[in-house]
């Protein structure tokens, strides 16, 4: 989620309006407290897992529950994307009234740009998943092409016999392979793996792409995806700047076209709502990058 409200000084007036909670204590949450600790707006939590969160904080966290017996006249801001509308009607069944829930929406710029994305990054969970990455990068592979490198965490975590290429729309330095993937800008890059993290949800042309790396990969494929069925809320992809809505059935006939079989998949350690998946080439499948070799 982006959190850079477009009219600062009317979101703080209404914020500071009434006692302030934060309901949901997810990336989106935790964005926007960080914005309202930058502007001096006190507030606390509410989160499901209060007694687990308590230690993660030092604002107050309380149950959902407790919320109409403790603060009646109060703003509440639902700050989870993927549980927006449950959260609403069941602030509605406690008593709250439209006119004191407030949307994490508030917090967002009408125009999303690249650039938004990118300075809202959260580089330390971005590391924590590439280390998952690496486990499943065996001796054999010899080439990796990172699509979205970004502060290319990959290349250090990878031995120094194995030719990377970081692939990213941003120059970060002299090696990056610049690309606009929106634009179908593919990367003429043959390796024997490939790594999509944090990528696909971002692009129009997610299934073109998948069908480039599959041509352009020799081994395994790597991606991380939060699809439509896992989060169906439209309205709520696109808030988070998602312009791709794959289900996993896409994502595996993609796969599959292009020469892949699934190996294995787990919760993203950034979300849980979200997929890693790992494909393997399929034995006698013959890629354009198998077929120059000798």
């Amino acid at each position: 989620m982006i959190v850079k409200p477009d009219n600062c000084e009317n979101l703080i007036k209404l914020l500071v309006s009434k006692p302030l909670v934060l309901y949901g204590m997810g990336g989106a949450g935790l964005r926007i407290a960080k914005w309202c600790d930058s502007q001096g707006i006190d507030y606390v939590f509410a989160d499901n897992a209060a007694p687990e969160k308590q230690n993660e904080t030092n604002k107050t966290v309380i149950l959902p529950e407790l919320l109409k017996e403790r603060y009646k006249d109060v703003n509440i801001v639902v700050s989870s994307i993927m549980y927006y509308n449950e959260i609403i009607e069941g602030l509605l069944r406690m008593g709250f009234v439209e006119e004191q829930i407030l949307s994490y929406k508030l917090f967002m710029p009408e125009n999303i740009v690249w650039s938004d994305l990118d300075s809202n990054i959260d580089w330390d969970l971005m590391r924590f998943r590439v280390e998952m990455f690496c486990e499943w990068i065996d001796a054999d592979i010899k080439s990796v092409a990172d699509y979205g490198a970004g502060k290319m965490f990959l290349k250090e975590y990878l031995s120094g016999d194995v030719q990377y290429f970081p692939i990213d729309y941003i120059k970060r330095n002299e090696k990056t392979i610049l690309c606009d993937l929106n634009l179908g800008d593919f990367p003429e890059v043959k390796a024997d793996a490939a790594i999509c993290s944090g990528v696909l949800e971002f692009i129009y042309t997610a299934e073109l792409l998948l069908a480039h790396v599959c041509k352009n990969t020799s081994k395994i494929v790597i991606l991380s995806y939060l699809t439509i069925d896992k989060f169906s809320d439209v309205e709520g992809r696109r808030a988070s700047a998602y312009v791709s809505d794959l289900s996993e059935k896409q994502i595996i006939d993609s796969m599959s076209a292009g020469g892949f079989v699934l190996e294995k998949s787990v919760p993203d350690p950034m979300n849980s709502a979200c997929t890693v998946y790992m494909f393997k080439k399929v034995k006698g499948e013959k890629s354009e990058i198998d077929s120059k070799r000798p």
